[in-house]
Parts: structure tokens; C-alpha cells; sequence
């Protein structure tokens, strides 16, 4: 239920002074970031924004985002506190607006003649803070921290907006690592380190996105191949 510093690192980073000879990665800064977010829970407050970065360009084709608060609406009647977890409270962040129910949050896009595709894809900030604290999935828990440790200079960018792909797509990893034996022995060709599982996990584009302002803010990503648009 809680975050315990599970973080498991599969690619071994360049250094410091391989990305950039002005950066230096700071174990004092990991630290302390990690002690303003020990304990805090899974981010399920923006479980569904950091991947919603378009007003259309994030759903199928037969989809559209404003089936998403009709679906939630009817589930709210039921279990209402799960509703404003997942999706509530992060639609009143965006608005301005506190404790609104899914049909209060219509009627107030409506006023603002916008839609609900428009507020979703309102960037999450890193500095947003929930009813319990902020809030951070797996990949964008791991970006703070890479950020925190100044592997990204000054490029200022929000880690709550980056997918796990979005992570393992950036130029900041050795790409011919020395990997430690049993990696070897599992996969020998793999450039990062699978030790568990019945399957081989594939990364696209893996390390191969040079890390820049504003990054994964605007990006669609529609299936089945989810690509992305340049500098989006």
C-alpha cells in the first residue's frame, strides 16, 4: 500500500561526467528527496493524467474523453471515495475547484465552454499536492529521483508526466554496460539486466531520446504502436 523505496533499476546509468562534465549526480540529494516522499501511497490521484497528454490523441479512435466521466459518474453512486481518488480530485486540481462530484466537474467545463479532453491533458506538476501528499506512479517516482539527482542539468521538465516508456526511451543509460554475470547468463545480448520472468521484455527505442525542456507534455500515444511525435 505504501511506497517503501521499491525501485528497481534494470539499466545501468551513464555517469556524470559520460552525460555531461558539469553534472554530478548527488546521493545527497536522492536522499533527501526520498525522505519527503517515504511513506507516502501509489500515486492513483494521477494514475490516468501522466499518459493523458492530448485532447484526442491519447484514446482509440471509437473512444472519446468524455466517456470517461460518464463511466465514473454512475461508478461514483457506488464507491465515491474510490471515483475521487482516481479521478476527482485531480479534475478539481486542474479547475481551480475543490470536493466537486464528476457531474459538478461537468457543469463547471461546461461554463468554461472547454472540454474534458482539454482539462485532462492539463499538465500534472511535480509539485502538486493531494489530499494525502503528492502523488507519483512507478516511472515518475524514479524520474523525480533522476531529476532530484541532476542527471537532467537544468532542463526543467515534470517527471509526473512521464509513462515507463517515456523513461526508458531517454539517452541517459549506458548502452554497453558491464552487467553483472547472472545478466549475462539469462540474456547475453540484452543491454540492460532481465533476471526474472517467463518472457523477454522488449523496450523500443530504448535509450535512444536526448532529454529536452518540457518533455512528455504533449505527447498522443495511440496503439497499437504508440509512437510518438517529435519534441512532443
Amino acid at each position: 500500500k505504501y511506497i517503501k523505496f521499491m525501485v528497481f533499476f534494470f539499466f545501468k546509468q551513464k555517469t556524470a561526467y559520460e552525460m555531461l562534465r558539469s553534472l554530478v549526480g548527488s546521493e545527497m540529494c536522492i536522499r533527501d528527496r526520498y525522505k519527503t516522499v517515504e511513506g507516502q501511497p501509489y500515486g492513483f490521484h494521477n494514475l490516468l493524467f501522466g499518459w493523458f497528454d492530448t485532447e484526442r490523441g491519447n484514446l482509440p479512435s471509437l473512444l472519446s474523453a468524455e466517456i470517461i466521466p460518464i463511466g465514473f459518474s454512475v461508478i461514483e453512486r457506488l464507491i465515491p471515495n474510490a471515483v475521487k481518488t482516481i479521478y476527482g480530485e485531480a479534475m478539481n486540481k486542474r479547475l481551480g475547484t475543490q470536493d466537486l462530484t464528476v457531474p459538478e466537474i461537468a457543469v463547471e467545463i461546461a461554463k468554461r465552454n472547454l472540454t474534458f479532453g482539454q482539462v485532462m491533458a492539463q499538465v500534472e506538476r511535480d509539485g502538486w499536492e493531494y489530499s494525502n501528499g503528492k502523488s507519483y506512479v512507478c516511472s515518475s517516482f524514479v524520474a523525480g529521483f533522476y531529476k532530484e539527482a541532476g542527471i537532467f542539468g537544468n532542463i526543467e521538465f515534470e517527471a509526473t508526466e512521464l509513462t515507463p516508456k517515456d523513461v526508458y526511451i531517454l539517452d541517459i543509460f549506458d548502452r554497453e554496460p558491464e552487467l553483472p554475470e547472472i545478466c549475462k547468463q539469462t540474456d547475453p545480448d540484452l543491454p540492460y539486466c532481465q533476471i526474472l520472468g517467463h518472457w523477454k521484455i522488449e523496450l523500443p527505442g530504448y535509450g535512444t531520446l536526448k532529454p529536452y525542456a518540457h518533455m512528455s507534455e504533449k505527447c498522443s500515444s495511440l496503439a497499437p504502436l504508440f509512437e510518438r511525435e517529435e519534441n512532443c
